[in-house]
């Protein structure tokens, strides 16, 4: 698009939420956390030389999608455009903006998310290693049929009568089987996730394979 980069964003720490409780006869609060981050904005200094493609550039600068940053080429940013973009003259036939974006807290390997190069899949019990630095929250394949019984690190997630696959989006905090929602075949007080560092798989019941797109991320 011609578009000129004069100041990259900061690397940016997402903020955790957490909820303070000031307790009468406590010294301090008490500091409840939600084990959850807050999005956060990143801001990019652009320019462009001519006037020729301005609407063109400002029609292009709309709307969400995948962020690579030359700073950090390996991780992705889920993000959108969050400002109107105004387009000041600094200097003869030099334009300036600031672009921002609303990103989501936590950023993907760049070769998962093309190509699916984190993907495993399972035939027996077994530990997969969480490479990032923050649990993650995959999208889990069951393959089989009847009442099936998805262990992970000591928590069980029960499946009732599969039907070939069903699949687990604990990201979306969805179970579907194609584009058929199966929630009510699904039984657990929350959905998957894994922990940094090691992450113990089982299962019980009739399950030729398990696939699993891990999702790893970094704060």
């Amino acid at each position: 698009m011609g578009i000129l980069i004069s100041a990259m964003p900061d690397i940016v720490k997402p903020k955790p939420r957490e909820e303070e409780i000031t307790i009468p006869g406590r010294n301090g609060v008490l500091t409840i956390d939600e084990g959850t981050y807050e999005g956060y904005t990143l801001s990019v200094t652009c320019g462009t030389r001519g006037v020729k493609k301005l609407g063109e550039i400002a029609a292009w600068l709309n709307g969400h999608g995948n962020l690579i940053l030359s700073t950090e080429p390996d991780k992705v940013y889920w993000a959108r455009v969050s400002n109107a973009i105004s387009i000041s003259d600094v200097i003869y036939l030099y334009n300036s903006f600031l672009v921002q974006f609303k990103v989501f807290p936590f950023k993907y390997s760049v070769g998962a998310v093309n190509s699916h190069a984190d993907d495993v899949t399972l035939t027996t019990a077994s530990t997969i290693n969480n490479k990032g630095t923050v649990y993650s929250q995959p999208t889990i394949t069951v393959y089989g049929t009847g009442d099936i019984a998805l262990t992970i690190n000591d928590t069980n997630y029960g499946l009732t009568s599969v039907d070939e696959f069903i699949t687990i989006d604990s990201e979306m905090m969805e179970v579907y089987k194609g584009t058929t929602n199966a929630n009510n075949k699904y039984s657990a007080m929350d959905f998957p996730r894994f922990e940094v560092g090691e992450n113990r798989i089982s299962w019980t019941g009739n399950v030729t394979k398990i696939e699993i797109d891990p999702k790893w991320r970094w704060l």
